[in-house]
């Protein structure tokens, strides 16, 4: 038996009870056949084998349910008591004394079990001596069976002490496990909606880089229109082209696809077209220049230039009143830069005020979306003196 306060005791506990048992069962069996043997069974002395047979199975009951350590104590002194009566009736039963000196060990304190041990082996050591043939064996036996029992327990304990470390690093084990499952479903959810908010604040980019400034320009057209006494049809068909191209963009941003205009033009391109387009509907005399191998730029970093373009021009349309805009695309080792210039009022961009419904989006959108890709962007501009717009973007392959 172990401390009697054990619950749920571990596979090696449970090993080494057993084992405890079934040692104390072969000892006494072992004196029941002998003292039969020898003929000393008495009345007094078989009705004490008798109550220790059964006395020593209450413990086990109690060991398994629990019992107080002070319960355990007190079962084991009347268990001792039956066997000092059993041992003095008949000496046989003296080697008993080894499986009580290991429940005496196990139950007691170290110091209280040691000195139990001692007195044990002191009344076998008695009980043997007048039957005994030689001095040396009576007292060699016990004593040896005392210290075999001694190392027994501490090994045991041992056992037991590991056994108990094993499962509270198994409980830790499966405690982290169950905190890094749901760290990594915390994780998941955090990843799904940064992802959902990057691909909202993706396609507000494109909404407004399309949509919103498609929407612009058509009543853009529609006032100048109706201020210069334009022809319905000529009016009408510039609104009509608007409409169209911006319906296929729309088409493109729900399907997550490139930029209508890059499918059969490239970059420059497809920015020669916005500025022919500019200049058709405004007047306003728009140029490009190209600097390098357009080749050099990947699909992503053409749509995002393409609607940094639209962007800007959009702004120069809507506000800037100028005469002249210039777009610049240079080709450098590892990056690509871009500037859209204008001679128009200019602006001062510390005055720039938050987004509403009205507008005051394209500036973030275009920091946003640069951004994205490891680049940057820097607006020049004072009252009076024009708006210059520069982004740099870093291209694959570069040094």
């Amino acid at each position: 038996m172990t401390t009697a306060t054990e619950h749920a005791p571990s596979p090696a506990a449970k090993a080494l009870r057993v084992s405890q048992h079934v040692l104390f069962a072969i000892l006494f069996v072992v004196g029941v056949a002998q003292t039969i043997a020898e003929g000393r069974f008495t009345g007094l002395g078989l009705a004490a084998a008798v109550a220790l047979a059964l006395w020593y199975p209450v413990g086990a009951w109690l060991a398994g349910r629990g019992t107080p350590r002070r319960r355990g104590w007190a079962w084991f002194g009347v268990l001792a008591g039956l066997w000092l009566v059993t041992v003095v009736q008949a000496p046989s039963f003296a080697w008993l004394v080894f499986s009580l000196c290991l429940v005496g060990l196990h139950l007691l304190p170290t110091a209280a079990g040691l000195a139990c041990v001692g007195v044990l082996t002191a009344i076998s050591i008695v009980a043997l001596w007048s039957s005994a043939t030689s001095a040396v064996a009576v007292v060699l036996g016990p004593v040896v069976g005392a210290l075999v029992a001694i190392g027994m327990t501490a090994g045991d304990r041992m056992i037991l002490a590991e056994s108990a470390e094993r499962g509270r690093l198994l409980a830790e084990l499966r405690s982290a496990q169950a905190d890094l499952v749901a760290v990594q479903a915390e994780l998941a959810t955090v990843q799904r909606e940064t992802g959902a908010l990057g691909e909202r604040s993706r396609l507000a980019r494109d909404i407004h880089d399309t949509l919103a400034q498609g929407y612009s320009s058509i009543l853009l057209l529609a006032r100048a229109g109706i201020a210069r006494g334009a022809s319905e049809a000529g009016l009408l068909g510039q609104i009509e082209a608007t409409a169209a191209e911006n319906l296929v963009e729309a088409r493109r941003v729900v399907h997550a696809l490139a930029p209508a205009q890059l499918e059969d033009a490239p970059l420059p391109a497809a920015v020669r077209r916005l500025l022919d387009r500019l200049s058709a509907e405004t007047g306003l005399r728009a140029d490009l220049e190209v600097v390098g191998d357009p080749r050099l730029a990947s699909t992503e970093v053409d749509v995002a230039v393409l609607r940094l373009v639209q962007g800007a021009l959009a702004n120069v349309r809507q506000h800037a009143a100028a005469s002249r805009v210039v777009v610049s695309l240079s080709y450098e080792p590892g990056e690509l830069l871009v500037d859209v210039v204008d001679d128009g009022r200019g602006f001062d961009p510390s005055l720039v005020g938050p987004v509403t419904d009205a507008g005051g989006f394209g500036l973030r959108a275009m920091h946003e979306r640069l951004a994205a890709l490891g680049g940057t962007l820097s607006i020049e501009s004072a009252p009076g003196e024009g708006t210059a717009i520069a982004a740099s973007l870093p291209l694959e392959g570069g040094t």
